[in-house]
């Protein structure tokens, strides 16, 4: 896990904008500062590198990796870099590091761009290829690690952060206003439906993606990988036992490390599983960490107290409070150069300070189980509405009632005929205000955008949210959170081979017996205590916003009604209504943390 940056194009920038960029980079990578320049015909190449080591500690496998006419930066893991390591000297190669940087530059040379279809694990990596007169930009499946361009007369710059290219370019981008209108009326999952970045000119390379540059012209990334539902005929057991087999692998990869291992650890059933697999299938060694919420309806802490009852491991516990919350939010604001996108987003970077605190330098975590295995209250209804009109349907929606449907708040998910009735109904998935358009100075009820990825509701959903909503949003945030302090950052779930065979297991088969993510359930019985893994409730890392922002502290208050370019996009009297400590917040939570988020977007952000 590293820092990456870079140019390509006629015009390099000046060799103390390059210091001075690495000097910014040292945050994402303390272990090792690295810079090659050369040309390629009539522009220059320059590659930037700041090391986080995780694999091979040893100096020999710092960056730039140079070898054999070819030039490497890397951010990221290869989790499979030893199999891969191993077909590679079948094939003739030889290697003088024990690291999986060196692994992708051998891959490239033995199958060229089809090195990114051999590869598990998450990057962004610039490989500069002298021989052949190119340069290579790419980004792993899921977009786990960020990596961003700007074109300019200059030529091309891009980097793992904005402010590396802002830095390097010695340009100062202008800020999208209506990316932050949309991120006000609608929340963190309209963020990643585009292409662009919260700033004008800037824009992310594309997931699954690899560019070949031979001059500062980009021309269109090429998609080396689309997730597609192709069901197949299985029995149940024969789905337990693909995902059983493919979860197990995914965890084993994801705990090669030369470093000690962190697990952020809630009382749901996706961090739990990943703990359980590692420390009582692979005996690994781990530090488990939560954060905890005293208000009854988000109180989890029976079931993490039984789930680190059962893991044996050290653990770290923080409770959420409001002291300190606009300081931590202005810091975090000015580092993700956006605003911070959810509670849950802004829980997870508070307890990363724990995490630093003891010294660690990897942490592995639950996200994107959802996503994968169908885990969200909505899931279930999409699931009933494609029973509907077979014998089975009836019987489902009373299992549902005395299951998951007990523990539903939100109104719109009480009706188990919901998706049947109105199969395109998506209000549930912006800001839960039904009058949203009243707060905004400007109508803000866009059509929702969704991409038909197939016939079957559930699965449509699902690659959505995979694609396009809450995993992209999870992971620009996990990334920040934890680089902020130096720390990489794994995700357990977001793995090809899992998510591939998932893809192939028919819908009928994710709900079973009242309990969603069923698979993943069966699949990791007996590594995990009973009443997590069978629990009907649905938890992870998140708060009501007021027990973040006090609304009777009057700096708070001060701050919240300050002028800021938000007032052009937010009623600055709906607001007001809202900080009142007796006005109820039912439905606007999300909402009013959107608005405290965006104004320290912009408040941190006034001097560029």
């Amino acid at each position: 896990m590293c820092g990456i940056a870079g140019f390509i194009g006629p015009s390099p920038p000046a060799r103390s904008d390059a210091e001075d960029t690495l000097a910014m980079m040292r945050q994402r990578g303390p272990d090792g500062l690295g810079l090659f320049q050369d040309d390629l015909g009539e522009n220059r190449v320059m590659l930037l590198h700041s090391r986080l080591a995780i694999i091979d500690l040893q100096t020999r496998s710092n960056q730039p990796f140079i070898d054999d006419g070819c030039v490497l930066i890397f951010n990221g893991e290869i989790y499979n870099y030893v199999e891969v390591r191993d077909e590679l000297k079948t094939l003739g190669q030889s290697f003088r590091t024990d690291s999986d940087t060196e692994v992708i530059l051998r891959a490239y040379r033995q199958w060229g761009e089809g090195l990114v279809d051999r590869l598990q694990g998450m990057w962004a990596f610039a490989l500069f290829d002298s021989r052949n007169g190119k340069l290579i930009l790419s980004r792993d499946p899921f977009g786990e690690k960020p990596l961003y361009y700007m074109e300019t007369p200059d030529g091309l710059f891009f980097g793992s952060e904005i402010k590396f290219i802002r830095q390097l370019s010695a340009r100062t981008p202008r800020i999208r206003h209506e990316k932050v209108r949309r991120f006000l009326a609608h929340g963190y999952r309209d963020v990643f439906k585009h292409q662009d970045s919260f700033f004008e000119d800037v824009k992310p390379l594309p997931a699954a993606s690899i560019v070949t540059l031979t001059n500062s012209e980009m021309p269109r990334p090429r998609s080396y990988w689309t997730p597609h539902f192709n069901p197949q005929p299985m029995s149940e057991g024969e789905a337990i036992e693909g995902v059983r087999d493919r979860l197990f692998d995914a965890v084993k990869i994801r705990l090669r490390a030369d470093v000690p291992i962190a697990l952020t650890l809630s009382g749901g059933i996706d961090s739990n599983v990943v703990a359980g697999i590692a420390v009582h299938h692979f005996q690994q060694n781990l530090h488990t960490f939560s954060m905890l919420e005293s208000r009854e309806d988000y109180d989890e802490r029976q079931f993490i107290a039984a789930a680190v009852r059962g893991l044996g491991a050290p653990h770290r516990e923080r409770p959420v409070q409001s002291r300190g919350f606009l300081e931590r939010l202005g810091r975090m604001a000015h580092h993700y150069e956006a605003p911070v996108l959810s509670v849950g987003m802004f829980l997870e970077g508070f307890l990363t300070e724990t995490v630093a605190s003891e010294g660690f330098k990897l942490a592995i975590n639950g996200n994107g189980s959802d996503e994968i295995f169908a885990g969200y209250y909505d899931h279930y209804l999409y699931w009933l509405a494609g029973l509907h009109g077979t014998a089975e349907f009836e019987p489902e929606v009373a299992r549902w009632r005395e299951s998951m449907g007990k523990f539903v708040r939100n109104p719109l998910f009480k009706d188990p005929m919901r998706f049947v009735d109105t199969p395109d109904e998506r209000r549930h998935l912006h800001h839960n205000a039904p009058e949203i358009d009243q707060l905004m100075v400007q109508p803000a009820a866009d059509p929702f955008e969704e991409e038909s990825f197939c016939d079957d509701l559930l699965r449509k959903r699902m690659l959505n949210e995979l694609t396009r909503e809450s995993v992209p949003a999870t992971l620009f945030c996990g990334d920040l959170n934890w680089m902020y302090h130096s720390i990489e950052n794994r995700t357990a779930y977001l793995d090809r081979s899992l998510i591939s065979f998932l893809l192939t297991v028919p819908s009928n088969l994710l709900i079973r017996e009242g309990f969603s993510k069923y698979l993943l359930r069966k699949a990791a019985e007996g590594y995990v205590p009973d009443e997590i893994l069978f629990s009907r409730q649905k938890f992870g890392f998140n708060a009501p916003i007021t027990s973040l922002l006090n609304r009777e502290d009057p700096d708070v208050i001060d701050f919240m009604m300050m002028d800021s370019p938000v007032f052009d996009l937010v009623r600055r009297d709906k607001v007001e209504a809202m900080m009142r400590p007796d006005a109820d917040l039912a439905g606007l939570d999300n909402f009013l943390f959107c608005v405290a988020s965006a104004k320290m977007f912009y408040a941190t952000q006034s001097g560029w």
